[in-house]
Parts: structure tokens; sequence; C-alpha cells
């Protein structure tokens, strides 16, 4: 029986070396792994603070084009705030609109509106007058989708007032209105 207990004994001792080796094997991937995480963090660092001064032509070369289209820019404001053109307070009115709302089949609502745009040159006058079909169209596609509801409240018309301006701003484009004024809100539904 000793001999089987010898046996016995060795075939324990060849099973726990092999799981031994297992474990070890797989700490050894861990360590290596974690050793290569390791090296490329310490590349990245190096890589994004620098291992030295040295400054790359093409870098040099791209922040000299922002400063001068940041130069350019800031010219181009200068002018646009000090035109040839006085600046003064202008309106220009648009017809009175009267707009069937949204009401999902739910009976009928109307909005009858008189706006009047708010510019501060002269020159945008002519300009507005002539692009008015296309801000009519744009406040006609807007308008009849609203619901009654939309128009509730304060809350309501300051929603409207921004949205048109966007609209009319991109129609008349590079006019700028400086704000949309209702001079008659009246919202009826039956």
């Amino acid at each position: 029986m000793s001999d089987e207990m010898e046996e016995a004994l060795g075939e324990a001792e060849l099973v726990e070396g092999l799981e031994r080796k297992k474990i070890s094997g797989k700490k050894l991937v861990i360590i290596i792994v974690g050793l290569f995480v390791a090296a490329l963090t310490a590349v990245g660092a190096v890589t994004l603070f620098g291992g030295g001064d040295e400054v790359d032509p093409a870098d040099e070369a791209l922040e000299q084009m922002a400063e001068d289209a940041a130069t350019q820019r800031d010219n181009a404001q200068l002018e646009e705030d000090q035109p040839n053109e006085k600046l003064k307070l202008l309106f220009v009115e648009l017809p009175e609109q009267l707009y069937n709302l949204n009401t999902g089949g739910q009976g009928t609502s109307f909005l009858r509106v008189r706006i009047a745009l708010e510019i501060d040159r002269e020159s945008y006058k002519a300009d507005i007058n002539a692009k008015m079909p296309r801000i009519l169209d744009e406040f006609n596609a807007y308008m009849r989708e609203l619901r009654p509801e939309d128009l509730a409240g304060a809350a309501g018309i300051f929603r409207l007032k921004e949205e048109l301006l966007m609209r009319i701003n991109q129609a008349v484009a590079p006019t700028r209105v400086k704000d949309v004024l209702f001079q008659e809100f009246l919202v009826q539904g039956s």
C-alpha cells in the first residue's frame, strides 16, 4: 500500500504543480499587460507634455493663420460698428396677416397679427421691402403649424417673437433685423 500511497501523493503533487503553473501563467500575463499599459502611458505623457521645446513649423503656420483671421474679423467688426451710414431706429411695417391655426381638427382658430420689424440702417429698409415675399412665406410656413396653446401667455408670445426673428434674419441675410414688434395680436377660436 505504500506504493499506492506514494503514487497517489505523486499524482497529487503533479496536479498541484500544474495548477500552480496555470495560476502563475495568468499572473505573468497580467504583469506583462500592466507593464505594456504603463509604457504606453509614459510615452503618451511625454508626447502630450512635450519631451522638449521643439515647435513644429506647421503648428506655427496654423497659429499665425488663426491670429491673422482673428485680426481680420476684429477689423471687420470695427468697420461694421462704424459704418459710413449713420445708425438710427427704423421700422418696416408688414401687412396685416391672418393665419388659420392648427387645432388638430377640433374646430377652427385664427390668429390676426400686424407686425413691425425694427432695423437700424436705411439701406436695410429697401432690402427688407425687396425680400418681403420671402419673409411672408417664412411666416406662413411657421404660423400655420402653431396651435392656440403655443401662443398662451407671455412665454408663448416671447417664443413666437424669437422664432420669427430667427426666420426673418435667415430669409434676409446679410441684412439684419433687430426685433419683431407686434402691433396687433389677436387669437380667435370657435
